[in-house]
């Protein structure tokens, strides 16, 4: 009977593979809390910094933190990963992708501006240029840059000098003293304090208006972080400009010396921030917003003018069930005697000498008015736009939808004899209606039509219609 019992083939055991057991990824946590004191004794100045910080990124002050030394095997971790970093140039790469988000490529302790590399407008036609900056790796208090440029079309060279003078480390605080030789569009809306996403949408701004002019000279400035939304900037400037087209202001000529300050303001309440060595950074933009600038030219050191002139830029942008709504309202006034270029262009990015209006998408510019043609001593402006809460796929896998747009603006010029050139005040309401179709067939672009509709309608077709491009990553 046992031995019948030991011949007996033994059952295999056969796994089915629909019971196959996976394994995931575990990872331990440990947190252990040392110097602090409870209860805390907190002031209102312990709440005024940046919403992060980060005062080393070299990672030797890790030992401060770290209670335990590392086992052989977090060790041996360690060496692979950063071996792996080193070997697919991972840090370098992340460096560059981060930089490109604040517009900045960094190549050791140098920072160079991506927005300067090129660019193209009527007047200088492409303009190529290069700005660089040396960072903390530099020198954690002084920051010298320098900006060289050339437009192929005037055949000029430009150039800028500058130095920043930091006060503390804690915040953005600092001193600036430049100097330079550059060339701008005339009465163009100030852009000081804006981000680098704002920026890069007025690139086009240009591209059909030639009313540029030149300035040369200096200025000394301080910009103050007094909280963590809000900034400060007070500068004086003494510069010769001189209009670079058939210009004369009261029969007085095209150029002329002017000795100015201007104060700048700007309003961020709930946008993130993080405080780094390089300096502070932005890391996620919310709204609403305020910009405002205020300048006064004196009769001074040799200054010819004494005018007044602020503008002001509110931005907002909200959801709800009906889809987001965003919002932009600025305007702009200017007191006493000044010559064009420190009055208000229109922002028109369509030109009357083409069949077809296309253009690329400016912060404050209308798609179908003329660039160059409307100037105002005072206006007020709007800019709506509604993204639908309808999602669909044309090709490929991007998620396209529809934002409806409505611009407008209005203004005067009340002493319009004092500028002896070809222009026209924008006296009654100008609107303009659009549908965006954002990431146009899978694509990383918005494609927008435009027409113009009310005072300013004419009847021919092609003046009332424009096409208009946007790099998705603009956004609102």
């Amino acid at each position: 009977m046992q031995l019948e019992e030991e011949n007996k083939p033994h059952s295999v055991e056969k796994t089915d593979p629909k019971k196959k057991q996976t394994f995931g990824t575990y990872a331990l946590l440990t947190s252990r809390y040392f110097d602090y004191k409870s209860p805390a004794e907190n002031s209102p100045e312990d709440f005024k910094g940046y919403t992060f910080s980060v005062k080393n990124i070299h990672g030797n002050t890790l030992e401060q933190y770290r209670t335990d030394p590392l086992t052989e095997r977090e060790k041996n971790t360690y060496k692979i990963i950063d071996s792996l970093g080193r070997k697919y140039n991972i840090d370098n790469k992340a460096q560059i992708l981060s930089g490109l988000l604040n517009g900045q490529i960094r190549v050791g302790a140098v920072d160079f501006a991506v927005d300067e590399i090129v660019n193209y407008n009527l007047y200088e036609g492409f303009r190529v240029g290069l700005k660089a900056k040396l960072n903390e790796n530099f020198s954690p208090y002084f920051s010298p840059d320098y900006t060289f440029a050339y437009g192929f079309k005037d055949d000029k060279w430009k150039y800028r000098l500058g130095l920043d003078i930091k006060t503390t480390l804690e915040k953005d605080s600092y001193f600036r003293i430049e100097y330079y030789d550059d060339v701008t569009a005339s009465g163009e809306f100030y852009r000081r304090l804006w981000n680098f996403k704002m920026r890069m949408a007025n690139y086009g701004n240009n591209l059909n208006n030639d009313r540029y002019y030149h300035y040369r000279g200096a200025s000394v400035s301080y910009l103050n972080d007094v909280t963590n939304g809000l900034t400060l900037v007070f500068a004086a400037r003494r510069n010769l400009e001189e209009a670079m087209f058939d210009y004369s202001f009261r029969g007085r000529g095209s150029s002329f010396e002017n000795f100015n300050t201007l104060f700048t303001l700007k309003y961020s309440p709930n946008s993130t921030n993080i405080m780094t060595p390089q300096g502070k950074s932005l890391i996620d933009q919310k709204y609403p917003e305020l910009y405002f600038n205020f300048e006064q030219s004196y009769k001074i050191f040799g200054g010819d003018f004494n005018y007044i002139r602020f503008d002001a830029l509110f931005v907002h942008n909200f959801k709800t069930v009906l889809g987001t709504t965003g919002f932009r309202l600025y305007g702009g006034m200017v007191f006493g005697g000044a010559p064009i270029w420190k009055n208000f262009t229109m922002n028109g990015l369509a030109s009357p000498r083409r069949d077809f209006n296309f253009n690329l998408t400016s912060f404050l510019g209308f798609a179908t008015l003329e660039g160059g043609k409307y100037y105002n001593d005072r206006f007020v402006a709007y800019y709506f736009t509604h993204k639908l809460p309808w999602y669909f796929k044309s090709f490929g896998q991007n998620i396209s939808s529809f934002d409806f747009v409505l611009r407008g603006t209005i203004g005067d010029m009340e002493d319009a004899e004092y500028h002896q050139f070809k222009f026209r005040p924008l006296n009654h309401l100008y609107q303009e209606v659009g549908l965006e179709w954002n990431n146009f067939l899978s694509t990383y672009f918005n494609l927008g039509l435009f027409y113009r509709v009310g005072y300013y309608t004419t009847h021919h077709f092609k003046q009332n219609f424009a096409v208009q491009f946007k790099l998705k990553l603009l956004e609102f």
